[in-house]
């Protein structure tokens, strides 16, 4: 792999950019996003059909349509160790340490195969990467153009524009659940600032923390409807940061320990854009795992949907051991008072 093939990897991702660009200017941004996980699918990327899938619905005992649920996906357990090449060829450099989200790795780790979308949103500071171990059909990845930290310092600016951006690429991908896991809330990678973007998954309803929200319609903040305590806010058609941003900055002044302070945020805009709803579910970066199954908890486990790829949890699921009282459980022990 020389220059000449770092020259066509570049010329690609010109050339994909503007067809994807043209798409999402006329049919919106999610189809723009089809469209990527399809080349990513022609060009070998996407090796992962989700065929190994297995989902368990696990019912409350009181019933009244309160559930958790368990996905049993074997190939994320491959996730931290990346899904390309470790060594560069020779006279390439690696660059922050090799870093799986930092564009000038990605040409030779994936050896050509990988390309992203220059996202026109949130001034430009983004890229879309499809994730070579997804939750659901076309997840994805928006990672940063520069190599930052996934947690925001306790520095309530940088915390605020996480959000905002979050709030952006949601707005625009109605009917798509979009989170950032905080470090020790979830992220795998911790040097490079990114977040998650996935269609709602065929045959999903809403997820239990929706299900909270819609049976209680609170805003602000909720608990002893949910075992974690989290905000919400909602606005019809997006959220408004003004409503946010004193909360948070105020939440940040109280935080005991603010090295320790991280959260899990969520953003979902309903399918016909009529209303967001914004999730802030604060987490301590010791707490990245609880006793039930062997995952870390993540902003698509605190949604109600545990994720878990060892043989030994899909054996207990299949066996009726994992229950709703273990899921529940689960999520209590990560849960950071407000």
């Amino acid at each position: 792999m020389d220059s000449v093939s770092r020259h066509s990897w570049h010329q690609r991702q010109h050339e994909l950019n503007l067809e994807l660009n043209l798409i999402a200017s006329t049919s919106g941004l999610g189809a723009a996003l089809a469209a990527l996980a399809d080349n990513q699918r022609q060009t070998g990327f996407i090796r992962d059909a989700l065929d190994s899938v297995e989902r368990f619905i696990l019912p409350s005992p009181s019933g009244r349509r309160h559930y958790f649920s368990v996905q049993y996906n074997p190939a994320r357990a491959r996730r931290f160790a990346g899904a390309g090449l470790r060594l560069p060829p020779e006279n390439v450099e690696s660059i922050n340490q090799g870093c799986f989200l930092c564009a000038e790795n990605i040409w030779w780790q994936q050896q050509g195969t990988e390309l992203g979308f220059d996202l026109p949103l949130a001034d430009s500071r983004y890229t879309i990467w499809m994730n070579p171990f997804p939750l659901a059909p076309d997840h994805c990845i928006a990672a940063a153009h520069e190599h930052i930290p996934q947690c925001w310092g306790g520095n309530s600016k940088a915390l605020s524009t996480i959000i905002k951006d979050l709030l952006e690429f949601s707005s625009k991908l109605p009917g798509w659940i979009c989170f950032y896991n905080g470090a020790g809330a979830g992220a795998s990678i911790l040097g490079h600032l990114h977040y998650h973007l996935l269609p709602r998954p065929p045959g999903y309803g809403r997820l239990p923390l929706e299900l909270a929200i819609q049976r209680h319609d609170i805003d602000g903040l909720v608990e002893d409807v949910y075992p974690l305590s989290f905000m919400h806010w909602h606005d019809d058609h997006s959220v408004k940061m003004d409503d946010i941003e004193p909360w948070i900055e105020d939440w940040q002044a109280r935080v005991g320990e603010p090295e320790h302070a991280t959260a899990n945020v969520i953003a979902i805009t309903t399918e016909d854009g009529s209303r967001q709803d914004c999730f802030f579910i604060p987490r301590h970066k010791a707490r990245s795992r609880a006793e039930g199954l062997a995952g870390i908890v993540g902003g698509f486990e605190t949604l109600g949907e545990i994720v878990c790829s060892s043989e030994e949890d899909h054996k207990r699921l299949q066996a009726g051991e994992i229950t709703y009282a273990t899921i529940a459980d689960m999520l209590r022990q990560v849960s950071v008072a407000l």
